[in-house]
């Protein structure tokens, strides 16, 4: 009895949570799987506001791409670089807002999206992009990616699309002046053959630059219109939305779920690629499962049977000494 008490404050949470998700809409929830598969594997270090100087310990966004280390946090931006822990908030810095949604490193700045504007950063100075200034759709930023040439792609929270910045010119879709789909872009990134990938609340959109090709649950096996993360190992897109893990090469598509594999709960929120066929997938809330596709073995790990701090996860990035570092609603996990 108390664990069906405790089952249906699960269910009732999570679908709370959904009606203020980016994608605005309904959703049905799958259960979490009743078989957790145990592993020997732990986490190698923990971080959080008791052990570190971060300013929060929900972590939206990592780049580990390059030293030092960017993290996005529901109350400011920390640097760490191995050792030194480095914060930035608006009490000490030209931050809009304490809300930082996602980082990434470009070639001369760091780019900083906030809940009130985008931010370039060059180590010393924050130049600050918003709608009174500039063309940017609106200033609550989801997404950041940088493409092959440099230009940045911007994913915004609902009502903004998508934009492009290339240090002088911007330019914006939405769906009254282009084909994109929807204009809440949980998801952008770039291909190594001039496509971006955007993932909305009504699908996954493939843009050559001129044109938008669309895939939705109305024209595709996409099990879910809500696309919340996208991965790309070459010729091959990976998409996490609330109706798996999805596996995409161009004509064929794969899809993962709670019912037809070892994946945990089908609210998937992050992908990252360690090889083309090992793969760690993030959901919100039944931690994480690693995929071995050759072997179609999966890895389950949680707050019941390992040091994993949360398991609402909400990024995985692959650092530049190939270990993963997942964010994490209570802090950051390293594997």
């Amino acid at each position: 009895m108390l664990f069906m008490k405790y089952f249906k404050f699960y269910i009732i949470f999570i679908s709370i949570v959904g009606l203020f998700s980016c994608s605005k809409e309904a959703t049905v929830y799958d259960k979490p799987a009743d078989q957790i598969t145990p592993g020997n594997e732990t986490f190698s270090q923990i971080y959080n506001t008791s052990n570190t100087n971060l300013l929060s310990n929900i972590i939206n966004d990592i780049d580990a791409s390059v030293n030092p280390i960017k993290i996005a946090t529901e109350n400011g931006l920390t640097y760490f670089d191995g050792t030194n822990w480095t914060t930035y908030s608006t009490l000490n810095s030209s931050l809009p807002s304490d809300i930082i949604n996602c980082v990434i490193t470009g070639t001369a700045y760091t780019w900083i999206g906030t809940n009130t504007g985008l931010v370039r950063f060059d180590g010393n100075t924050m130049t600050i992009y918003n709608t009174s200034n500039s063309p940017i759709p609106t200033n609550k930023i989801r997404s950041l990616a940088i493409d092959n040439v440099g230009k940045l792609w911007i994913g915004t929270f609902s009502g903004g699309g998508l934009a492009s910045f290339d240090g002088t010119t911007w330019n914006v879709y939405t769906p009254s002046n282009s084909d994109l789909p929807n204009n809440a872009v949980a998801s952008v990134k770039a291909d190594n053959y001039g496509n971006i990938w955007v993932g909305t609340a009504n699908g996954i959109s493939k843009f050559d630059g001129l044109n938008f090709t669309n895939y939705n649950t109305s024209n595709s096996p996409l099990p879910n219109s809500n696309v919340y993360t996208i991965n790309i190992d070459d010729t091959i897109v990976w998409i996490g939305s609330n109706g798996g893990l999805t596996k995409f090469n161009g004509s064929t598509w794969t899809n993962y779920n709670s019912s037809n594999s070892g994946l945990p709960l089908n609210l998937v929120r992050a992908i990252v690629l360690k090889t083309s066929t090992n793969l760690t997938v993030g959901t919100e809330g039944q931690g994480i499962v690693d995929f071995n596709e050759i072997s179609n073995t999966w890895t389950h790990y949680n707050t019941n049977n390992s040091n994993l701090p949360n398991n609402y996860i909400n990024n995985i990035t692959i650092a530049y000494d190939n270990k993963k570092w997942l964010s994490t609603n209570n802090g950051i996990a390293i594997q």
